[in-house]
């Protein structure tokens, strides 16, 4: 009778394993970038990028990607160009204004990027979302850069840095690399858990409706920030990071990098994102090291570094950036620009005295 009895409860046991393995889950993917073919005139690119952003439903006001231009009266190409991509759920405003004085401050034209699904204000935002479609999109953002400069600088903002990383990884010929924030691994490792079976359907049943999870936001963080995320926007960032963000990328790039980041103690450092993380990529980056160099923005109270919606200091961030890519790049300056941006280094230097 007890033997019966353990050979039953086995037998239960074994079932229940084999439906708990069986069960559904999300699987890596080796993510490799597409580069389509973009208009390389003048005026046949704005009308590619107006024609797009035109057509996209539900697109919210100052969402848009858009060009920069060094001189708008005479729109041509520049020696370098400036590529934002933005993290995610976010949009080019996260950026703003880092990205534009840092091309002014080079004459650089620039490109700032909206990535598939955002940027929009739909129920079920972020639905047809899927990694290889962001990879894509950095992609099509560096084809416009090379359309845009002779030599292309990567800005890249979290989600956006991570794809910032696969297309450096990916195209050598990238100038320079600049992160802000980016996620290596999100804070807390919570989307790991979407590689293991059930845990998808799980967080579908118990933090969502109709597969959506909701954000309530106010202000500027809700005009520029989504505030409905599918489950497909979280299976495309898992895929991401999970499959990508590892020490097979990292060695492949060469490329002089500069990573900025919030972290003031154990206490008061990025929430988002994993501090941690962002310095063992830095390590493992195949860039000499006098090439590259990180920072820490302790005042910049926020995961998002480089916006003025967000950040305590987003000018130092400006700052840096611009002293990374002069003298460790050798990108010289805009002398339209110097004297200015020397005025405000100076002020700032004096504030923190």
């Amino acid at each position: 009778m007890i033997r019966k009895l353990f050979l039953v409860l086995f037998s239960l046991a074994m079932v229940i394993a084999i439906v708990y393995m069986l069960g559904p889950k999300v699987e890596k993917q080796e993510l490799i970038v597409h580069y389509p073919e973009v208009p390389t005139r003048v005026n046949e690119l704005m009308d590619y990028i107006k024609t797009r952003e035109d057509t996209v439903i539900g697109l919210k006001e100052g969402n848009e990607a858009y060009i920069q231009w060094a001189d708008e009266s005479n729109p041509r190409k520049t020696p370098y160009s400036i590529v934002y991509i933005h993290g995610f759920g976010a949009s080019p405003m996260e950026g703003d204004p880092v990205h534009r004085f840092l091309a002014e401050h080079f004459g650089a034209n620039l490109y700032v990027t909206r990535l598939p699904e955002h940027g929009i204000r739909r129920e079920n935002g972020m639905e047809y979302l899927s990694a290889q479609a962001l990879v894509d999109a950095a992609g099509e953002a560096y084809q416009i850069g090379k359309s845009l400069g002779d030599e292309v600088i990567v800005v890249g903002t979290s989600m956006g840095g991570a794809l910032t990383l696969i297309l450096a990884s990916q195209q050598p010929d990238i100038k320079a690399v600049v992160l802000y924030s980016p996620a290596i691994r999100d804070n807390g490792g919570r989307l790991e858990g979407l590689f293991s079976p059930w845990q998808q359907w799980i967080m579908e049943k118990t933090m969502m409706k109709n597969k959506v999870i909701h954000q309530n936001r106010e202000g500027e963080k809700a005009a520029y920030w989504s505030e409905d995320y599918h489950m497909n926007a979280y299976e495309s960032l898992a895929v991401l990071l999970y499959s990508m963000m590892d020490k097979k990328t990292f060695e492949k790039i060469k490329q002089p990098l500069f990573l900025g980041y919030y972290y003031k103690s154990d206490e008061e450092q990025d929430p988002v994102v994993s501090v941690p993380k962002m310095l063992e990529m830095y390590q493992q980056l195949g860039t000499p090291k006098e090439l590259k160099r990180e920072k820490a923005f302790p005042k910049s109270g926020d995961h998002v570094i480089g916006s003025s919606i967000t950040s305590d200091d987003w000018e130092g961030v400006l700052f840096e950036t611009i002293d990374f890519l002069e003298n460790v790049v050798g990108i010289p300056p805009s002398p339209k620009f110097q004297q200015e941006i020397d005025e405000l280094i100076e002020a700032n230097s004096m504030m923190d005295k």
